[in-house]
C-alpha cells in the first residue's frame, strides 16, 4: 500500500526479485556438511525403521467434520473428512532434525498451538480417510528426513575441468588483449 495523492491509498503490486525467491528455495534444501554429525547418525537410524506402520497414530487427536464436494444426500448425514492432528514437539520418536525440517517445509500445516495438521477428504468413508491421512503422513516425513546428497565424483570432476578449461580461457583472452595493447604501443614509440 501506498499513498497518493489526495489521501487516498493504493495497493501497489511489486515482484519478489528473483535472488530472494532462490535464497527462499536454496534455504529449503541444506548442505550435508551445514548438519551436525549426531543429527545425521539420528537420521539414518530412524529412516532404517521408519515404516508406515511404526506411525503411532492411535497418540494422535483425529476429529470428523462433514466432507464437501460429490456424493449426494451422503455428504449431508455422514462424517467421513478426517483432520488428525498431534503436537509436533512432543514426538520423541520423531528426530529433532525431522522436527526442524517439518516445520521449514511443511509450516503452513502447523497452527498456532505446534500442531501438526493432516486432512483428508478423498474418499466416501472415515477408514480409507484415516489410512489416506497417514499416507500423507509417512510421505511427509519420510520428505523432511531425506537427508541432501554430495555431489558424485562424476560432477566434481567435471566442475573442476569446467573451471580449469575457464581459467585457460581467460588467460588466453588476457594474453590476446595484452598483445593487442602492445602492438599499439610500438606504434607509436617509433
Amino acid at each position: 500500500m501506498e499513498l497518493i495523492a489526495g489521501g487516498s491509498w493504493r495497493y501497489v503490486f511489486r515482484a519478489p526479485l528473483r535472488s530472494v525467491l532462490a535464497a527462499r528455495w536454496y534455504a529449503q534444501y541444506p548442505k550435508l556438511d551445514d548438519i551436525a554429525a549426531e543429527d545425521i547418525a539420528a537420521v539414518r537410524r530412524f529412516r532404517e525403521k521408519f515404516t508406515r506402520d511404526s506411525i503411532p497414530h492411535k497418540k494422535f487427536t483425529t476429529t470428523f467434520h462433514r466432507s464437501g464436494g460429490a456424493g449426494g444426500q451422503n455428504v449431508n448425514k455422514v462424517s467421513t473428512k478426517v483432520y488428525m492432528r498431534f503436537a509436533l514437539a512432543e514426538q520423541s520418536w520423531i528426530p529433532a532434525y525431522v522436527q526442524q525440517r517439518m516445520r521449514d517445509i511443511d509450516s503452513s500445516r502447523i497452527n498456532s498451538r505446534g500442531e501438526y495438521l493432516v486432512v483428508s477428504e478423498k474418499t466416501r468413508t472415515q477408514r480409507q480417510n484415516i489410512e489416506d491421512c497417514l499416507d500423507k503422513l509417512w510421505q511427509h516425513i519420510d520428505r523432511a528426513s531425506t537427508l541432501p546428497r554430495g555431489p558424485s565424483a562424476a560432477t566434481t570432476q567435471r566442475v573442476e575441468n569446467l573451471r580449469k578449461a575457464e581459467k585457460a580461457r581467460n588467460m588466453e583472452t588476457k594474453k590476446r588483449h595484452s598483445q593487442r595493447k602492445a602492438g599499439r604501443r610500438r606504434g607509436f614509440e617509433d
